[in-house]
């Protein structure tokens, strides 16, 4: 069964909600649970939380090789912008440079491949001006 990004965010929101309420059931009814009880449902707590984990990691996977931009068009826009940072001679053009990676890497954070997309873009763009 393939699933796309979205819904593995989701399962991922799913399965970490789970886990918590596991938590909540242990700690609700600890007295009446015995010792192994609740280290059992500990344990199982834990992996879950784990395999939420896990399942957010392929997740942020699968929206990355869902986007267009690819990360050697990440490569090449953040070294323009390296460049461009070395060479330009006024703060202006410096400061736009630093503000088009700040979007990029809180693009990159988001997970949303539109906005990496938009953002590399305006990195390389930026960086190319005047450069």
């Amino acid at each position: 069964m393939a699933i796309d990004s979205d819904q593995a965010f989701d399962l991922t929101r799913r399965l970490r909600g789970t886990s918590l309420e596991l938590g909540n059931y242990r700690f609700e009814h600890w007295n009446e649970l015995t010792r192994k009880q609740r280290e059992k449902l500990e344990m199982l707590e834990w992996n879950l939380m784990l395999n939420a984990m896990r399942v957010q990691t392929a997740a942020v996977g699968l929206a990355l090789d869902e986007a267009d931009t690819s990360l050697t068009q990440i490569r090449k826009a953040t070294a323009r912008a390296k460049r461009a940072i070395k060479t330009l001679d006024t703060v202006r053009k410096v400061v736009a440079v630093a503000t088009a990676l700040v979007g990029l890497a809180a693009a990159i954070a988001s997970k949303d491949p539109a906005a990496v997309a938009k953002n590399a873009k305006k990195v390389f763009d930026v960086a190319a001006e005047d450069a």
